[in-house]
């Protein structure tokens, strides 16, 4: 039984077509990676950071003034 082989040059334009979609695929990866990084980085950053005092005082504060009942008068 014979196989037919395929001329050199179909399989150098395929080697050359897989390189192609390797790199196309790994620069879409990265753009991906890129793009997640700038938009949720700033908020990952700002979330684990400390608060600072003074901010603390105010922020429970205000939302202890929020949560108890005004007395009616």
């Amino acid at each position: 039984m014979a196989t037919l082989s395929h001329p050199a040059h179909l399989n150098l334009y395929r080697a050359a077509r897989n390189r192609r979609l390797r790199k196309r695929f790994a620069a879409a990866v990265v753009t991906v990676l890129a793009l997640g990084t700038i938009a949720y980085g700033e908020s990952w950053l700002l979330e684990d950071a400390p608060r600072a005092t003074l901010e603390c005082a105010v922020t429970s504060g205000v939302a202890h003034a929020l949560e108890t009942p005004v007395a009616a008068n």
